[in-house]
This record gives structure tokens, sequence and C-alpha cells, in this order.
């Protein structure tokens, strides 16, 4: 089988988220007694540092921990949410436990795990837009404008350039896309019109432009009326999402201060930009709490935060930057490792879970606890305690099987039918296929090359399209193999295995193949130059530039032949 053994000729392949107003009458006139303060969440210096400035200085902070810290510390919130917090643990904590102890049994890799990240992946985004949102609602409450109109104002505002921003870094969508097929066996990426994304992206573009002169006629009006603007939220939502999108979409400025940015680095620094304004947040909440004896838990967290000063909250920061590294080192002991990989994705999933109702600026208590409500203004904001909580044990765990237990169940199916299949990597099927033929086994040869050009055309589509949403080097580099290695083994390998020559047509044909995967693979060699992009993907991990340029030469030589 010699056409299946001339690949090492010309280079090896490479496979893989309001409240009502209050009557505008009574806004109007509390506007008109006195123009507001601007209202802090911690003071005026530290919230230009680590929450408004926080995009551009990027600090490293773990935050998982405050959201637990400040859940315990406040007795009344506690009290309120009793079985929500008790029972949140319940169904993560057994999915993971019950996948890692699957995987145990089976003898599969530890990694597999992992698939149930790509809840905490589609979660990550709405709570960190979530986040943003409250931010410039609490720097907002100041204003005396009709509540529910200040509230939609700014959500249109952030909603609009966050999905804007998202779907222009492209990278984003291919990689959730490909954990949804490689890790889930979910293949949305062949369902939906992909190709409308350009026009999806642009039309998204020109809704946030249109939403934004809303925003500033809005502003104008708050003017007029004489209601307080708060500068400090304008600057964070303006330095926020240019910050995102400098860290997100491929953008000429970054390209050229920092060739070899790429989003998962900037989704990183935005995440530690989370991460700061979080525990500022928490930090300032914590410190008001306990000055109402009443409603802060006794003991080491109302002496630890009634004292405060500078050594407690380093104390803090580290207390907090000890237990994010602590739950993200790899360990070599399988069953630490296996205890941390639990912890991290519980401690994630609740923290999400919890901030999605603990941190509602509508609520009074919140208000309070942030620097106080504006003078004249409590009564524009409800109140967590004028509902008595009925929800039984029962209930809220039936609303936590449906939120949670369905999607993870989702999830799970999907990622036991792709452990129970066999490997689809057309590389390693064409390596078998070349081992047999010099070995002399030719009816297993042909086997092998016949399941490795089925791998070949089930995966071209997929990879296809991610390389359009994320055009960087390793998807072109990858495309560009598997173009040509199909081409090779349709019009030169399967017609010999069958004792056909190929013929005129089928040579223009592998011709014009080729022809592309050079253009391809170009594309991927300039990037890995000019924008230091890394070449290796699945299949071929460790890909150098140096072979990509031989490959280049040695398919150029067979278009001048």
């Amino acid at each position: 089988m010699s056409a299946t053994s001339s690949l090492a000729a010309t280079g090896a392949p490479a496979g893989v988220q309001t409240e009502r107003a209050a009557r505008s009458t009574t806004s109007q006139q509390w506007a008109r007694q006195q123009w507001p303060r601007q209202q802090w969440v911690v003071a005026p210096a530290a919230d230009w540092l680590l929450i408004i400035a926080a995009p551009a200085l990027v600090l490293a902070l773990a935050h998982h921990l405050p959201t637990f810290i400040r859940v315990y510390g406040d007795v009344e919130l506690f009290r309120r949410f009793r079985w929500r917090f008790l029972l949140a643990p319940v169904i993560p904590l057994g999915f993971a436990v019950g996948v890692l102890v699957y995987l145990a049994r089976q003898g599969y890799p530890l990694e597999y795990f992992l698939y149930l990240y790509i809840l905490l992946a589609l979660w990550d985004p709405w709570h960190f837009l979530r986040q943003h949102f409250g931010f410039m609602r609490i720097y907002d409450r100041g204003n005396a404008a009709p509540q529910q109109l200040a509230s939609r104002m700014d959500w249109w505002l952030c909603g609009a350039w966050f999905l804007f921003i998202m779907l222009s870094s492209g990278a984003w969508l291919a990689r959730l896309l490909e954990d949804l097929a490689n890790s889930a066996g979910m293949a949305v990426l062949h369902v939906l019109p992909w190709h409308w994304l350009p026009q999806l992206t642009q039309s998204l573009w020109m809704a946030a432009i249109g939403i934004t002169a809303a925003y500033l006629a809005y502003l104008a009006w708050c003017r007029r009326k004489g209601y307080f603007i708060s500068t400090a939220k304008l600057v964070l939502c303006a330095a926020t999402f240019g910050a995102m999108y400098l860290a997100y979409a491929p953008n000429h400025w970054m390209q050229s201060l920092a060739p070899a940015w790429s989003f998962p680095v900037g989704f990183a620094a935005i995440g530690l930009v989370h991460m700061t304004q979080y525990l500022a947040l928490v930090w300032r909440y914590n410190r008001r709490l306990t000055a109402q004896p009443a409603r802060a838990r006794t003991g080491w967290f109302s002496r630890v935060h009634a004292r405060g000063g500078w050594w407690l909250a380093a104390a803090y920061v580290a207390l907090c930057l000890a237990y994010g590294d602590f739950i993200t080192t790899p360990q070599s002991n399988a069953w630490l490792m296996s205890t941390l990989l639990v912890v991290g994705f519980v401690s994630t999933f609740l923290h999400y879970y919890f901030d999605g109702f603990i941190w509602k600026v509508r609520h009074r208590q919140n208000q309070e606890n942030l620097g106080g409500a504006p003078p004249g203004a409590a009564a524009r904001f409800s109140c967590w305690w004028s509902t008595p909580q009925r929800d039984s044990p029962t209930q809220v765990l039936a609303r936590q099987l449906w939120y949670f237990a369905v999607p993870l169940g989702v999830l799970t199916l999907g990622a036991v039918s792709v452990w129970h299949r066999p490997p689809d990597n057309y590389v390693a099927q064409m390596q078998r296929a070349q081992r047999a033929s010099e070995r002399g086994a030719s009816a297993v040869a042909a086997t092998q090359a016949r399941a490795a050009f089925a791998t070949m055309n089930a995966r071209l589509p997929a990879l296809t399209q991610l390389a359009a949403l994320d055009p960087g080097a390793a998807r072109r580099a990858e495309l560009a193999y598997l173009i040509y290695n199909r081409s090779y083994y349709a019009h030169v390998v399967l017609p010999a295995l069958a004792g056909q020559a190929p013929g005129a047509a089928a040579r223009r044909a592998h011709r014009s193949n080729i022809a592309a995967a050079v253009q391809l693979l170009s594309l991927a060699r300039y990037n890995a130059i000019a924008r230091q992009q890394p070449l290796g993907h699945a299949g071929r991990e460790q890909l150098s530039l140096a072979a990509v340029e031989q490959t280049l030469a040695a398919w150029q030589r067979l278009l001048v032949e």
C-alpha cells in the first residue's frame, strides 16, 4: 500500500445573565430638594482603584470564598433563604461525586470530569454581565429617576454591548461549540446557521450604537429633570466594555501592542477584574453589616469585620487567594486531585447560584450595607423580610432539580455517549493504516484507511465552521492538513486500494485541494509569525513553524509537477 506509506513525504496530518418605580412625583420632589452626592461602595479612592479602573489594572484575586463568608455572616439573609443555602450543594455535589466514582470504576481518565465545566462556561458570561449591571445600579442609587426606567436603561446598555463583544470574539463561541461536541456529544455546530453570524454581529453593533444614543437621550432627560447622574457609573461602563472589546475581539491596536495576545489571555484578564470588584464589594458589605449586631453573626466574623484595618483587609485578600490557589493547583495524587475537582466545581456552581439572588440592589438591606440609601429614598427600595418565606424544603429542592439536575443530566448523558464510542481521530487511523501496510497486512491497512477517510468526511464540516468562527493559526493549520489528507485519500489512496489509477479529473481536483490547503497553511504560518499564535492542535500538539514550512514546500512542489 504505497499510497498510504507515502504520507510522511508530504507532511503528517493534524487532527482536535425590576422592581416597579416609585411614584414619579415623589421622585421629582426629592430631586428638587437636593442634589445628592455620589454614593460609593468602599470609598472614592478605593472604588476608583479596585472597581472603576479595575479593567485597566487587572489584579488577580480569588472571589468564591467571599460569597460563602457573606452567606455565613448575614444571619437574616441565611434565615430568609435557609433552604436554598442548605440544599443547593446537594445536586452539584451528587453529580460531581457520582461522575468521579463512575470514571474510577470504568478506568477512564480523570480529565473526562471536565465536561461538567461546560455548564459553568455557559453560566459565567451571564454571571459577569449581571455583576457589572449590579455595580451600575449601585453607583446609580442616588438617582431619583423612576426606578424601573433607570434599571431598564442600564440593562439594555449593558446587554447590547456585552452581546456584541462576545460574538465579535469568535474564539469564545468556537471553543464552547467544540467542547459541546467533543466532550458532551452535542453537535450544535451542525444545526445552527453559523454563516449568518457576521450579519448577526453587524446587526448587534448597530443595535448597540442605537441603544447608546437612546441612553444619551435618557441622560439628557435626567439632567433636565434635575436627577443625579453618576459619573462613576458611566466611567465604569465605558472602561469595562472598552477593555472587554480590546481583550476579547481581534483588533489591530491589541495585535500591534501585544502580538501574542489571544482570547484565553483576555478572558483570564477580564476575569481578574471581576474578582477585584467582587472582593471590594463583599468587604464593604461585611464591614457595614457588623454595625448591626442583630444581623451579623457573632464570633470571628463580627470581630474581624468590625475591627477592619489594612492588615486585616490584606489577610482577607490573602485567604481568598490561598483558597483559589489550593483548589486550582494540579496534584499528582489521584484521590486529592479528584477532591479538588469536586470542590472547584461545586464552589464555582454555588458562587454563581448564590450571587444570582443575594445581591439584588433593589433590596433595602443591600442598599444599607453598601453605603446607605440616599436620604429620603428608602421608600423606593423593597425589603427582603416584607414577605414571609413560604417555600418548603420540598419546593426548594424541586426547583433546584429542574434548574440544576436537568442541564447536568443532559450533559452527562452526552458525555457518556462520547466515552463509550471509539475515538474518531483520523490521524491515528492513518498511522495504523500505514503501519499495517508496512508489515504487509493489506486487508487491515485498507480497513483503517477507509475508517480514516470516513472520519475526515465527518470532521471537515465542523472544522470548516470552527475555522470561520476562530481563524487563528492552530485552526487554519488543522483545516489545511485535513483538506490535504482527505483529498489525498480520496484521489490517490482509496483508488489505489481498488486497483485504479487516478484519472485526469481526479488529478485536477486533487491539485485544487492542495492549492486550498497551501493558502490556509500560509495564513496559519503568517499568524504564527506576525501574531505569535501557536500552531499545535489535536493530533499534532507540538507542531512547529519549521515543520509547517517544510510541509508548505512539499505541497508547493506538488503544484508545479
